[in-house]
């Protein structure tokens, strides 16, 4: 068990708050790092097409979309391209 030294007003002020809601300090300032002190999240990695298994490098090959254009990274000119050639007659 570790200890933590306060200044003696704001002990007080700790013990009276954490009885008044039917805990100890210690459980008070427990639940306080807890609640404002972030855990470690695990960091995760995208894995690289060659690293996954066939049948989803399968399913990822069927919906990869084609190269766009540098010049159309919106895509923009290829749904206009897409829109005319649908409508014109």
């Amino acid at each position: 068990m570790a200890t933590i030294s306060l200044n003696p007003t704001l002990y007080t002020k700790a013990q009276n708050y954490a009885k008044e809601n039917g805990m100890s300090v210690e459980e008070w300032v427990a639940m306080l790092i807890k609640k404002f002190v972030p855990a470690k999240k695990k960091r995760y990695r995208m894995k690289r097409i060659e690293e996954l298994s066939p049948e989803l490098q399968a399913i990822i090959g069927f919906a990869k979309p084609s190269i766009p254009n540098d010049e159309d990274i919106n895509g923009d000119k290829a749904r206009m391209e897409y829109l005319t050639e649908k409508y014109t007659i």
